[in-house]
Protein backbone atom coordinates (compact mmCIF):
# COMPACT_ATOMS: atom_id res chain seq x y z
CA UNK A 1 0.00 0.00 0.00
CA UNK A 2 2.31 2.47 1.20
CA UNK A 3 4.63 2.10 -2.92
CA UNK A 4 1.02 2.80 -4.65
CA UNK A 5 0.41 5.78 -2.61
CA UNK A 6 3.68 7.14 -3.29
CA UNK A 7 3.58 6.44 -7.07
CA UNK A 8 -0.17 7.61 -6.80
CA UNK A 9 0.67 11.30 -5.08
CA UNK A 10 3.56 11.53 -7.28
CA UNK A 11 1.79 11.00 -10.65
CA UNK A 12 -0.38 13.32 -9.63
CA UNK A 13 1.64 16.07 -8.65
CA UNK A 14 3.66 15.75 -11.84
CA UNK A 15 1.15 14.70 -14.32
CA UNK A 16 -1.99 15.92 -13.19
CA UNK A 17 -5.08 13.89 -12.03
CA UNK A 18 -6.25 12.82 -15.65
CA UNK A 19 -2.98 11.83 -17.48
CA UNK A 20 -3.11 7.64 -18.12
CA UNK A 21 -0.10 7.22 -16.23
CA UNK A 22 -2.20 8.58 -13.42
CA UNK A 23 -5.20 7.08 -14.28
CA UNK A 24 -3.30 3.31 -14.09
CA UNK A 25 -2.11 4.37 -10.51
CA UNK A 26 -5.72 5.47 -9.32
CA UNK A 27 -7.07 2.45 -10.41
CA UNK A 28 -4.51 -0.11 -9.37
CA UNK A 29 -4.81 2.03 -5.37
CA UNK A 30 -8.50 1.50 -5.81
CA UNK A 31 -7.85 -2.06 -7.19
CA UNK A 32 -5.82 -2.77 -3.53
CA UNK A 33 -8.15 -1.17 -1.27
CA UNK A 34 -11.14 -3.46 -2.69
CA UNK A 35 -8.82 -7.11 -1.78
CA UNK A 36 -8.39 -5.57 1.08
CA UNK A 37 -12.11 -5.14 1.80
CA UNK A 38 -12.31 -1.10 2.13
CA UNK A 39 -14.94 -0.71 -0.53
CA UNK A 40 -16.29 2.59 0.04
CA UNK A 41 -12.64 3.63 -0.32
CA UNK A 42 -12.06 1.72 -3.43
CA UNK A 43 -15.19 2.95 -5.09
CA UNK A 44 -14.24 6.70 -4.75
CA UNK A 45 -11.23 6.10 -6.91
CA UNK A 46 -12.25 3.45 -9.46
CA UNK A 47 -15.40 6.03 -9.93
CA UNK A 48 -12.44 8.72 -11.02
CA UNK A 49 -10.49 6.24 -12.92
CA UNK A 50 -13.07 5.42 -14.71
CA UNK A 51 -15.12 8.54 -15.32
CA UNK A 52 -11.68 10.52 -16.26
CA UNK A 53 -10.75 7.41 -19.13
CA UNK A 54 -13.85 7.69 -20.64
CA UNK A 55 -13.58 11.36 -21.07
CA UNK A 56 -9.91 11.31 -21.98
CA UNK A 57 -9.29 8.20 -23.78
CA UNK A 58 -12.89 7.17 -24.84
CA UNK A 59 -15.10 3.94 -23.89
CA UNK A 60 -12.82 1.89 -26.65
CA UNK A 61 -9.78 2.67 -25.04
CA UNK A 62 -8.54 -0.70 -23.40
CA UNK A 63 -7.34 1.02 -19.82
CA UNK A 64 -10.86 2.42 -20.16
CA UNK A 65 -12.02 -1.34 -20.48
CA UNK A 66 -10.21 -2.15 -17.66
CA UNK A 67 -11.32 0.59 -15.46
CA UNK A 68 -15.10 -0.08 -16.45
CA UNK A 69 -14.14 -4.03 -16.07
CA UNK A 70 -12.75 -3.25 -12.04
CA UNK A 71 -15.79 -0.58 -11.52
CA UNK A 72 -18.17 -3.70 -12.21
CA UNK A 73 -16.76 -5.76 -10.03
CA UNK A 74 -16.54 -3.87 -7.40
CA UNK A 75 -20.38 -3.19 -7.27
CA UNK A 76 -20.16 -7.03 -7.25
CA UNK A 77 -18.52 -6.91 -4.52
CA UNK A 78 -21.02 -4.88 -2.70
CA UNK A 79 -23.91 -6.44 -3.72
CA UNK A 80 -25.09 -3.92 -6.41
CA UNK A 81 -25.43 -7.33 -9.02
CA UNK A 82 -27.61 -5.02 -11.70
CA UNK A 83 -25.17 -2.50 -11.94
CA UNK A 84 -22.43 -4.44 -11.79
CA UNK A 85 -24.09 -6.36 -15.09
CA UNK A 86 -24.51 -3.42 -17.26
CA UNK A 87 -20.71 -2.06 -16.86
CA UNK A 88 -19.42 -5.96 -17.23
CA UNK A 89 -21.82 -6.19 -20.31
CA UNK A 90 -20.18 -3.31 -22.16
CA UNK A 91 -17.21 -4.16 -20.95
CA UNK A 92 -17.22 -8.02 -22.75
CA UNK A 93 -19.10 -6.61 -26.02
CA UNK A 94 -15.75 -4.19 -26.56
CA UNK A 95 -13.49 -6.51 -25.59
CA UNK A 96 -15.07 -9.28 -27.96
CA UNK A 97 -15.11 -6.68 -30.67
CA UNK A 98 -11.43 -5.02 -30.14
CA UNK A 99 -9.21 -7.75 -28.66
CA UNK A 100 -11.06 -10.77 -30.12
CA UNK A 101 -12.31 -14.37 -27.97
CA UNK A 102 -9.76 -15.64 -26.73
CA UNK A 103 -7.65 -12.20 -25.38
CA UNK A 104 -6.75 -12.66 -21.82
CA UNK A 105 -9.06 -9.60 -20.78
CA UNK A 106 -12.25 -10.67 -22.81
CA UNK A 107 -11.38 -14.24 -21.27
CA UNK A 108 -11.49 -12.17 -18.32
CA UNK A 109 -14.84 -10.55 -18.73
CA UNK A 110 -16.74 -13.50 -19.88
CA UNK A 111 -15.29 -15.04 -16.82
CA UNK A 112 -16.61 -12.29 -14.62
CA UNK A 113 -19.79 -11.82 -16.37
CA UNK A 114 -20.42 -15.67 -15.58
CA UNK A 115 -19.15 -15.33 -11.69
CA UNK A 116 -21.90 -12.27 -11.47
CA UNK A 117 -24.79 -14.69 -13.27
CA UNK A 118 -23.96 -17.11 -10.57
CA UNK A 119 -24.01 -15.10 -7.75
CA UNK A 120 -27.40 -13.78 -9.30
CA UNK A 121 -28.49 -17.11 -9.36
CA UNK A 122 -29.25 -16.99 -13.03
CA UNK A 123 -27.02 -20.25 -13.29
CA UNK A 124 -27.97 -21.92 -16.55
CA UNK A 125 -26.93 -18.21 -18.12
CA UNK A 126 -23.89 -18.55 -16.28
CA UNK A 127 -22.36 -22.00 -17.18
CA UNK A 128 -22.25 -21.56 -20.90
CA UNK A 129 -19.81 -18.52 -19.93
CA UNK A 130 -17.75 -19.98 -17.98
CA UNK A 131 -17.53 -23.24 -19.99
CA UNK A 132 -15.94 -21.07 -22.29
CA UNK A 133 -13.13 -19.61 -20.45
CA UNK A 134 -12.67 -22.78 -19.10
CA UNK A 135 -11.97 -24.28 -22.42
CA UNK A 136 -9.91 -21.59 -23.81
CA UNK A 137 -7.77 -21.23 -21.15
CA UNK A 138 -6.67 -24.68 -20.91
CA UNK A 139 -5.94 -24.41 -24.16
CA UNK A 140 -4.03 -20.87 -24.34
CA UNK A 141 -2.81 -21.14 -21.16
CA UNK A 142 -1.98 -24.36 -19.75
CA UNK A 143 -4.17 -26.20 -16.96
CA UNK A 144 -1.95 -24.98 -14.03
CA UNK A 145 -1.69 -21.34 -14.98
CA UNK A 146 -3.50 -18.94 -11.88
CA UNK A 147 -6.17 -17.67 -14.51
CA UNK A 148 -6.93 -21.30 -15.52
CA UNK A 149 -7.17 -22.97 -12.31
CA UNK A 150 -9.49 -19.96 -11.03
CA UNK A 151 -11.87 -20.74 -13.75
CA UNK A 152 -11.76 -24.43 -13.49
CA UNK A 153 -12.91 -23.52 -9.29
CA UNK A 154 -15.75 -21.20 -10.17
CA UNK A 155 -17.02 -23.86 -13.16
CA UNK A 156 -16.52 -26.28 -9.94
CA UNK A 157 -18.50 -23.77 -7.56
CA UNK A 158 -21.28 -23.63 -10.61
CA UNK A 159 -22.06 -27.03 -10.53
CA UNK A 160 -22.17 -27.30 -6.77
CA UNK A 161 -24.70 -24.36 -6.68
CA UNK A 162 -26.70 -26.64 -9.05
CA UNK A 163 -26.61 -29.61 -7.02
CA UNK A 164 -24.35 -31.35 -9.36
CA UNK A 165 -22.02 -32.48 -6.63
CA UNK A 166 -20.19 -35.64 -7.98
CA UNK A 167 -19.35 -33.27 -10.96
CA UNK A 168 -18.23 -30.45 -8.80
CA UNK A 169 -15.85 -32.10 -6.60
CA UNK A 170 -13.25 -33.14 -9.57
CA UNK A 171 -12.78 -29.69 -10.71
CA UNK A 172 -12.79 -28.41 -6.87
CA UNK A 173 -10.27 -31.02 -6.16
CA UNK A 174 -8.04 -30.10 -9.02
CA UNK A 175 -8.26 -26.67 -8.10
CA UNK A 176 -7.19 -26.71 -4.68
CA UNK A 177 -4.45 -28.94 -4.80
CA UNK A 178 -2.58 -26.78 -8.19
CA UNK A 179 -3.50 -23.74 -6.25
CA UNK A 180 -1.32 -25.08 -3.06
CA UNK A 181 1.25 -26.14 -5.24
CA UNK A 182 1.54 -22.92 -7.16
CA UNK A 183 -0.24 -20.34 -5.54
CA UNK A 184 0.72 -21.25 -1.86
CA UNK A 185 -1.85 -22.12 0.97
CA UNK A 186 -2.86 -18.31 1.52
CA UNK A 187 -2.97 -17.06 -1.54
CA UNK A 188 -6.38 -15.67 -1.73
CA UNK A 189 -7.85 -17.98 -4.60
CA UNK A 190 -6.12 -20.94 -3.20
CA UNK A 191 -8.43 -20.28 0.09
CA UNK A 192 -11.31 -19.64 -1.87
CA UNK A 193 -11.13 -22.85 -3.27
CA UNK A 194 -10.42 -24.41 0.68
CA UNK A 195 -13.60 -22.72 1.41
CA UNK A 196 -15.59 -24.00 -1.92
CA UNK A 197 -14.26 -27.53 -1.61
CA UNK A 198 -15.60 -27.64 2.39
CA UNK A 199 -18.66 -26.31 1.45
CA UNK A 200 -18.89 -29.23 -1.31
CA UNK A 201 -17.95 -31.70 1.45
CA UNK A 202 -20.75 -29.90 3.89
CA UNK A 203 -23.34 -30.54 1.13
CA UNK A 204 -22.64 -33.84 1.13
CA UNK A 205 -23.11 -34.81 4.40
CA UNK A 206 -19.01 -35.09 5.04
CA UNK A 207 -18.99 -33.64 8.14
CA UNK A 208 -15.68 -34.66 9.70
CA UNK A 209 -14.00 -33.73 5.84
CA UNK A 210 -15.34 -30.40 5.83
CA UNK A 211 -14.66 -28.76 8.94
CA UNK A 212 -10.78 -29.05 8.96
CA UNK A 213 -10.92 -26.97 5.27
CA UNK A 214 -13.59 -24.48 6.98
CA UNK A 215 -11.43 -23.93 9.89
CA UNK A 216 -8.08 -23.32 7.64
CA UNK A 217 -10.01 -20.97 5.24
CA UNK A 218 -11.15 -18.97 8.09
CA UNK A 219 -8.52 -18.49 10.26
CA UNK A 220 -6.23 -17.99 7.15
CA UNK A 221 -8.70 -15.09 6.39
CA UNK A 222 -8.54 -13.57 9.66
CA UNK A 223 -4.85 -13.23 9.47
CA UNK A 224 -4.17 -11.73 6.30
CA UNK A 225 -7.34 -9.66 5.31
CA UNK A 226 -8.96 -9.20 9.09
CA UNK A 227 -12.28 -9.83 10.65
CA UNK A 228 -14.36 -7.36 8.64
CA UNK A 229 -13.05 -8.28 5.12
CA UNK A 230 -16.43 -9.67 3.53
CA UNK A 231 -14.62 -13.06 2.34
CA UNK A 232 -13.81 -13.46 6.52
CA UNK A 233 -17.33 -12.79 7.13
CA UNK A 234 -18.46 -15.55 4.60
CA UNK A 235 -15.69 -18.31 6.16
CA UNK A 236 -17.66 -17.13 9.86
CA UNK A 237 -21.06 -18.20 8.39
CA UNK A 238 -19.74 -21.15 6.94
CA UNK A 239 -17.89 -22.01 10.18
CA UNK A 240 -20.90 -21.80 12.67
CA UNK A 241 -23.18 -23.51 10.34
CA UNK A 242 -21.24 -26.51 10.04
CA UNK A 243 -20.81 -26.23 13.89
CA UNK A 244 -24.77 -26.33 14.12
CA UNK A 245 -24.98 -29.04 11.66
CA UNK A 246 -22.80 -31.08 13.88
CA UNK A 247 -24.67 -30.10 16.99
CA UNK A 248 -21.86 -28.25 18.56
CA UNK A 249 -24.56 -25.23 19.19
CA UNK A 250 -22.39 -23.38 21.77
CA UNK A 251 -19.23 -23.43 19.75
CA UNK A 252 -21.07 -22.30 16.81
CA UNK A 253 -22.73 -19.76 18.76
CA UNK A 254 -19.05 -18.57 20.44
CA UNK A 255 -17.60 -18.57 16.21
CA UNK A 256 -20.60 -16.59 15.33
CA UNK A 257 -20.87 -14.11 18.30
CA UNK A 258 -22.11 -10.58 16.71
CA UNK A 259 -21.27 -11.24 13.23
CA UNK A 260 -24.86 -10.61 11.68
CA UNK A 261 -24.42 -7.32 13.16
CA UNK A 262 -21.34 -6.49 11.90
CA UNK A 263 -22.10 -8.20 8.31
CA UNK A 264 -25.00 -4.90 8.66
CA UNK A 265 -22.85 -2.44 9.46
CA UNK A 266 -19.78 -3.33 7.21
CA UNK A 267 -21.84 -4.57 3.81
CA UNK A 268 -25.06 -3.19 4.45
CA UNK A 269 -28.11 -5.46 5.29
CA UNK A 270 -29.12 -6.37 1.25
CA UNK A 271 -26.07 -7.68 0.83
CA UNK A 272 -25.92 -11.82 -0.10
CA UNK A 273 -23.44 -12.64 2.74
CA UNK A 274 -25.57 -10.41 5.39
CA UNK A 275 -28.56 -12.52 4.25
CA UNK A 276 -27.16 -15.43 4.54
CA UNK A 277 -25.24 -14.97 8.24
CA UNK A 278 -28.77 -13.88 9.23
CA UNK A 279 -30.09 -16.69 7.93
CA UNK A 280 -27.46 -18.92 9.50
CA UNK A 281 -27.95 -17.25 12.72
CA UNK A 282 -31.60 -17.98 12.60
CA UNK A 283 -30.92 -21.67 12.29
CA UNK A 284 -29.28 -21.84 15.35
CA UNK A 285 -31.43 -19.59 17.16
CA UNK A 286 -33.95 -21.70 16.36
CA UNK A 287 -31.68 -25.38 17.23
CA UNK A 288 -31.25 -23.41 20.79
CA UNK A 289 -33.19 -24.39 23.79
CA UNK A 290 -36.24 -21.95 23.90
CA UNK A 291 -35.42 -20.46 20.34
CA UNK A 292 -37.69 -22.64 18.07
CA UNK A 293 -40.44 -19.49 18.40
CA UNK A 294 -37.65 -16.64 17.40
CA UNK A 295 -35.55 -18.75 15.17
CA UNK A 296 -38.41 -18.72 13.17
CA UNK A 297 -39.73 -15.22 12.75
CA UNK A 298 -35.92 -14.79 12.14
CA UNK A 299 -35.64 -16.93 9.54
CA UNK A 300 -39.07 -16.07 7.98
CA UNK A 301 -38.31 -12.28 7.71
CA UNK A 302 -34.91 -12.66 6.11
CA UNK A 303 -36.36 -15.49 3.32
CA UNK A 304 -38.93 -12.69 2.51
CA UNK A 305 -35.76 -10.09 2.68
CA UNK A 306 -33.65 -12.76 0.08
CA UNK A 307 -36.71 -13.01 -2.31
CA UNK A 308 -37.43 -9.24 -2.19
CA UNK A 309 -33.43 -8.74 -3.13
CA UNK A 310 -32.14 -11.65 -4.77
CA UNK A 311 -35.42 -12.98 -6.55
CA UNK A 312 -37.90 -15.23 -5.71
CA UNK A 313 -35.98 -18.21 -7.78
CA UNK A 314 -32.67 -17.45 -6.73
CA UNK A 315 -30.64 -20.56 -5.13
CA UNK A 316 -30.45 -19.02 -1.81
CA UNK A 317 -33.81 -18.14 -1.67
CA UNK A 318 -34.73 -21.29 -2.48
CA UNK A 319 -32.57 -23.01 0.08
CA UNK A 320 -33.39 -20.85 3.03
CA UNK A 321 -37.47 -21.51 1.95
CA UNK A 322 -36.88 -24.58 2.01
CA UNK A 323 -35.88 -24.43 5.47
CA UNK A 324 -38.46 -22.67 6.56
CA UNK A 325 -41.13 -25.04 5.48
CA UNK A 326 -38.98 -27.74 7.27
CA UNK A 327 -39.18 -25.71 10.03
CA UNK A 328 -43.04 -25.15 10.53
CA UNK A 329 -43.72 -29.11 9.47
Amino acid sequence: RPLLEEVLQARRETLGDRHPDTLLSIKNMGSLLRSMGQLEEARLLLEEAMQAGRETLGDRHMHTLNFISNMGSLLEARGKLKEARLLLEEAIQARRETLGARHPNTLTSINNMGSLLRRMGQLEEARPLLEEVLQARRETLGDRHPDTLLSIGSMGSLLLDMGQLEKAKPLLEEALQAQRETLGDRHQHTLRSICNTGGLFQAMGQLEEARPLLEEALQARRETLGDLHPDTLNSIGNMADLLRTTGSLAEAQLVLGNTKAVAREVLGSDHAITLKITAIAARLQHAQPGGVAAGKELLAATVAHTAEVLGDNHPQTCKYRKVLMEMIG
